[in-house]
């Protein structure tokens, strides 16, 4: 047997620091959003929901869960869509077993919809922050604008006393 003491403390904390768990709140956030939702539209639609917003609660819903699976796990954007999208196919398969509902492929396609659209969105973001990084400063010629560059006040105090 070894000299180290055992504590769960400590053994929980190995594990905090081995994989890395960050709870912070831009993590946790969008899982919040997600379970708010579910408890909000399961409140409200207790007996189902019509046609165009029965397909809206599904994008809706499957959008913050591929943003929860992304953000809480910190995992690549290709596992959180197939992570989501197996859930959602998961989900009206199961649906098809139990009474009082029924499994619709216009539902799947709305939930590969919701899943697409985050995916799209984290991916523009993504583009335009490496365009960004990328792209080198660009040179304007205000005079040849016919504009005068305006100097700010710090600026115009430095260079008048800077004249005295």
């Amino acid at each position: 047997m070894s000299n180290k003491k055992f504590s769960l403390h400590t053994t929980i904390q190995s594990k905090i620091d081995q994989h890395y768990l960050d709870f912070s709140i831009s993590r946790v956030l969008p899982l919040v959003l997600l379970m708010i939702f579910g408890v909000l539209i399961g409140l409200v639609f207790q007996t189902g929901v019509g046609h165009p917003y029965d397909k809206i609660i599904h994008v809706a819903f499957y959008a913050l869960l591929t943003l929860s699976i992304h953000t809480f796990f910190c995992c690549r954007l290709r596992i959180s869509a197939v992570a989501a999208f197996t859930l959602g196919i998961f989900g009206e398969a199961i649906q098809a077993f139990l009474p009082h509902h029924h499994a619709s492929m216009a539902d799947a396609v709305a939930n590969a919809i919701g899943v697409s659209l985050v995916i799209a969105a984290i991916a523009l973001l993504r583009s335009e922050k490496r365009q960004a990084v990328r792209s080198e400063p660009i040179d304007l010629d205000f005079e040849a604008m016919g504009l005068e560059p305006v100097q700010s006040e710090v600026a115009a105090r430095a260079s008048a006393s800077s004249e005295k």
